[in-house]
């Protein structure tokens, strides 16, 4: 039978205590035998036995002890505690600090908020899964401030890999030291090393310098700085600056332009709000166009054809918005930039969709778009873009009837003439007609949605050959189309799960339609299929193209992802395009991707066909062993270039043991 008793500690806290035995003896302390339980404020305690000592202000524990605060979970032999949860100490310790530090120890003795532990093991890692450990002498952990070793031993599953007679380690969330280096090799390079460091600036901003070593490229330094204004607002900024060895390097063979010893790159992101006005500003200049193939050369950047640098300056009112802005392409398809064509600057107006009358279903919209568009070579000039949208909505039970007209004015303003003309403009117009019907069923297991729709609409022909082409609105495309969709949705009840399945086709009162930027002869347009699902684990989507003209299948698109099994998944994706139509490319690729999860090990690899020419274009390999408090990640990678014939292969090796990834800061503007 349990005994409890409540009594009142300094400061008028009550402490709860429950045993099988509990006297008080004449000095005044209180004695607790068998299954002890002793709660105050936030902590519990536990033990055989317990001596509340009210004079001291100290409680001693015998036996199975078990101390339990928010900050701490220690269990041992032996102990005591004062009131105020201020001081203790402890022997045969085994428990957790603050949430993520592992102590196993003969000694630990409390002094506020430091800890100091004697010939014991420390780790992140849980003890379930103690792989990486340190061994010490003696250890200090300092919350939220360090922690300090002495004559240490690192140890990885009880084999030691490393000693010092010291070792420190920042023990807060975001932690200024160095993080864990990224080793590997590459087609251009036996050895390469990417060691980054990182420093915390204050609570909102920090920074990160990785140097970037290549024993036959050369030597690189990462300059990263973060501000996190609020947790919206931000600023990140980069400096990249490479030194090569040898400028006449392999991977300089077969390209024109000149060769660079010095190479760089700055890029960065700011976003900032005041009320209604928002600015966006991205910048990313690089010193020549191949940067991001040598420097990012085992990464997907290495395929990068440009790099925007923009500025967004954006009014949202209730009724309209303003924005104006700048967008700086560099194109690094090519050696010159002087031809690429830049929007320096870009004003828009957009007067927000209105309903005129309360009782009549009418809203009209405007925007008007004027751009100086502007290049070293070639025609420049600014046009001028108006667009007024006029609609009427109309339903009657499950019908749905939408009525556009959209008037559209251009004007443009050219540097020099096109085709004798220096000031062309554009009037055209687009008459849309959208009827809908909506029906559904309820099944047991599913609602399904079926959903007919008819679209006439009408844009009015002119002559655009003698305007300037500065991008696709330059040519709209003229239409007297009728198009029939058929839409049908099963949304599956208590899941996410659904299937789409899309099928449409068109007539056109001309005597040719387009199908992307192609014209194609013929009144009967291409049957479109798509499907796309996600049941039972099972995804993917497939939309294909039928052209009644050439009687096949003329371009498709199509992915799957099979769950084999809870711990395998396949995925596959297939491109295919004929190449029948006027300015189009024939393409027929498959990729394949295949997934091992098995506990903390996952598995990936894929690799990317090109069918039509025979090659294997792409093959990677990934193996990620993850063990919560610490991660070993080997990546594999192989190119093959059919234009230049050369093969790119790179192989990475990163470990990291205490998981020193880089936190985001916080938003607090507080120290």
């Amino acid at each position: 039978m349990l005994c409890s008793l409540v009594v009142y500690s300094f400061g008028k806290t009550p402490v709860s205590i429950e045993a099988e035995n509990i006297y008080r003896e004449n000095d005044g302390k209180i004695i607790a035998i068998g299954d002890v339980v002793v709660k105050y404020k936030n902590e519990t305690l536990k033990a055989d036995k317990i001596i509340y000592d009210q004079l001291q202000k100290k409680i001693y524990l015998y036996g199975h002890i078990r101390v339990k605060t928010p900050k701490y979970d220690l269990t041992g032999t032996e102990g005591w505690i004062d009131e105020k949860g201020y001081y203790g100490e402890f022997k045969n310790v085994k428990g957790v600090i603050d949430g993520r530090y592992y102590i196993k120890a003969e000694r630990v003795k409390k002094e506020k908020n430091k800890y100091h532990f004697y010939n014991g093991e420390f780790s992140t890692c849980s003890f379930d899964n103690y792989d990486w450990y340190f061994k010490t002498k003696k250890g200090i952990l300092i919350e939220k401030k360090e922690i300090v070793f002495y004559n240490i031993s690192l140890r990885f599953c009880k084999i030691p890999v490393f000693f010092s007679p010291y070792f420190s380690y920042p023990a807060t969330s975001r932690k200024t030291g160095l993080l864990f280096p990224e080793i590997g090799n590459d087609s251009y390079n036996d050895f390469k090393i990417i060691q980054p460091f990182f420093l915390v600036l204050t609570r909102h901003s920090d920074m990160t310098f990785t140097f970037d070593y290549r024993n036959q490229q050369g030597k690189g330094l990462d300059i990263q700085y973060r501000n996190r204004f609020s947790s919206d607002e931000f600023y990140t900024g980069d400096f990249i600056v490479f030194n090569e060895n040898d400028p006449d390097g392999k991977w300089w063979q077969g390209r024109k332009g000149k060769k660079l010893r010095n190479r760089w790159r700055v890029h960065g992101k700011l976003y900032k709000q005041w009320n209604d006005f928002d600015i966006y500003f991205k910048y990313d200049i690089p010193s020549d166009p191949y940067f991001f193939e040598d420097i990012y050369n085992s990464t997907d950047l290495r395929y990068k054809a440009y790099t925007k640098t923009q500025l967004i300056a954006l009014m949202d009112k209730r009724n309209y918005t303003v924005e104006l802005n700048f967008d700086f392409l560099y194109d690094l398809s090519r050696i010159s930039n002087e031809e690429t064509l830049q929007r320096l600057p870009e004003f828009r107006f957009y007067l927000k969709k209105r309903k005129p009358f309360e009782n009549i279903p009418f809203y009209f919209d405007f925007l008007s778009v004027n751009t100086n568009f502007y290049r070293e070579e070639g025609v420049s000039g600014i046009r001028s873009d108006n667009t007024l949208n006029l609609q009427l909505y109309n339903n009657f039970r499950s019908f749905s009837n939408t009525l556009s007209f959209s008037p559209r004015a251009t004007w443009y303003m050219l540097s020099e003439k096109v085709n004798g003309n220096k000031n062309p403009t554009r009037n055209i117009f687009k008459i849309e007609d959208r009827i809908r019907h909506l029906s559904s069923k309820e099944y047991e297991k599913f609602t399904h949605s079926i959903i007919p729709e008819i679209k006439i609409y009408h844009v009015s022909k002119v002559n655009q050959e003698k305007l300037p082409y500065f991008d696709r609105e330059d040519r709209v495309k003229d239409a007297k189309d009728i198009d029939f969709s058929l839409y049908n949705i099963l949304s599956f009840k208590d899941t996410q799960d659904f299937l789409s399945w899309e099928i449409s086709t068109g007539y056109t009162l001309n005597n040719y339609y387009y199908l992307g930027n192609n014209r194609l002869d013929g009144h009967r347009k291409p049957l479109r299929n798509k499907i796309y699902f996600s049941i039972n684990g099972y995804s993917g989507e497939n939309t294909l193209y039928y052209d009644f003209y050439f009687n096949q299948i003329v371009r498709s698109i199509s992915s799957i992802s099979i769950p084999v099994t809870s711990w395998l998944r396949y995925s596959v994706s297939h491109s295919f395009d004929k190449g029948l139509f006027e300015g189009s490319q024939s393409t027929n690729q498959v990729n394949q991707t295949l997934s091992l999860t098995l506990k903390n090990i996952i598995i990936s690899g894929s690799i990317l066909n090109n069918i039509r020419d025979g090659y294997v274009q792409r093959k990677s390999l990934k193996f990620t062993l993850d063990r919560k408090c610490w991660r070993l990640r080997v990546d594999y990678r192989e190119d093959f270039n059919k234009d230049t014939g050369k093969t790119f292969s790179s192989v990475y090796v990163y470990i990291n043991i205490l998981r020193t990834d880089i936190k985001l800061p916080f938003v607090s503007r507080e120290l």
